[in-house]
Formats: C-alpha cells, sequence, structure tokens
C-alpha cells in the first residue's frame, strides 16, 4: 500500500526547508574571573588594536560542532556577557598562541593545556547583559 500523497510529499527530500547552514552560529565563551582580567582586556582594548584579535582556547571538551569563521561569539563572566566577538579561523588551529596573553592571570590554566584554540576578532567590549556561564568554555546559546 503506498503512502498518502501528502505524506509522500512531506518526505521528500526536494519538499523539505532548505538549512540554515550559512547562518552564522552564535557561541557562548565562558571566562574565569579568577584566569582573566577583563578590566586590563579592555583598557588594553582602547590603546592597542593588537588585542582586539584574541586566541581563545577550545578546552578540555570533545565538542560535536566546532565554530567556523563568522559565528558570533558572545563571552560571559561572572553572569554577564563582558564582550562580542566574530570568529575568524575555521574550526579550532593547532599552536600555543592562546596559552600567553597579557590578560591571563596566574599561571598557565588547565584548559589551555589543550593546544587547540580558535581566532576571534573582539567587535565590542565593556557590555552587561545578564546570561548565565556554563560549565564547558564553548558552547552553543540558546535558541
Amino acid at each position: 500500500m503506498s503512502p498518502h500523497p501528502i505524506l509522500a510529499q512531506l518526505t521528500n527530500p526536494s519538499f523539505l526547508p532548505k538549512t540554515t547552514s550559512n547562518m552564522p552560529t552564535a557561541w557562548r565563551v565562558t571566562l574565569s574571573h579568577l584566569r582573566w582580567n577583563q578590566k586590563k582586556y579592555e583598557e588594553d582594548f582602547a590603546t592597542r588594536p593588537e588585542v582586539r584579535r584574541l586566541a581563545q582556547s577550545k578546552g578540555r571538551c570533545k565538542m560535536v560542532s566546532c565554530p567556523k569563521a563568522g559565528d558570533i561569539v558572545y563571552f560571559v563572566m561572572k553572569g554577564k556577557i563582558v564582550m562580542r566577538g566574530i570568529v575568524e579561523s575555521d574550526g579550532f588551529v593547532n599552536g600555543t598562541d592562546h596559552q600567553e596573553h597579557s590578560c591571563n592571570i596566574g599561571i598557565m590554566r588547565d584548559h589551555a593545556v589543550p593546544t587547540e584554540f580558535a581566532w576571534v576578532r573582539i567587535e565590542e567590549v565593556g557590555l552587561s547583559e545578564n546570561m548565565r556561564s556554563a560549565r564547558r568554555t564553548w558552547t552553543k546559546m540558546p535558541v
């Protein structure tokens, strides 16, 4: 017995809506106030253009999907969005650029030991919109 014509249309791939894979994904990156000096970064942001390109560690978690060039990143610290940026690298790259930044506090952070990071161009600092922090470094923003 053949399916009802309407059901046949609904399961036909050409009938299904096109995906929005070209749309940028919004990511939340959680920063630790014990390991990142946001006040110093905001001061540097105003006077040193080279700090606007930030190498953000992937962290230790396994990720199902990775940020891609053009995705939007909201950096959250202590329940507040503190800055916003755009991913420049396509996925994570290998290196150690993220391990030594003038705004890192203390010795090398555990989550920065992996050598994977994404390049992010910071567009705005000094934001203070409320948003819950996450336990993972990178998480997709709730839709």
